[in-house]
């Protein structure tokens, strides 16, 4: 993997952290494409008063074009049809990449 790529989770993480005014448990950002086959990108983010209630993060064009240049990246050569890929970081710094494909359903 290139060096700027390694750097792109962090660069993610610091997006979502930086959004948020409120303590927070968890924020994710979510690479979508639909059945157009146009990716949309969402961030949200669970508080800690509401831990079961999304509220929403926008998302800069920077931030999507970035997050879907990892995506490319991370499945250009994969057999799999990745139709999703889901950041999830944790108010500690953990973090986490997950890819789907169109029959994984959350």
């Amino acid at each position: 993997m290139r060096e700027e790529n390694r750097q792109v989770p962090q660069q993610l993480g610091q997006y979502l952290y930086q959004q948020i005014k409120e303590p927070w448990s968890e924020a994710r950002l979510v690479l979508d494409y639909h059945d157009d086959n146009m990716p949309r990108c969402s961030a949200f983010y669970y508080d800690t008063s509401t831990p079961k209630q999304a509220h929403v993060i926008p998302v800069s064009d920077e931030i999507s074009v970035l997050f879907l240049s990892l995506f490319e990246n991370a499945t250009s050569n994969q057999e799999e049809n990745w139709q999703k890929a889901i950041f999830s970081v944790q108010r500690s710094g953990q973090f986490s990449l997950n890819f789907e494909t169109a029959d994984n359903e959350e």
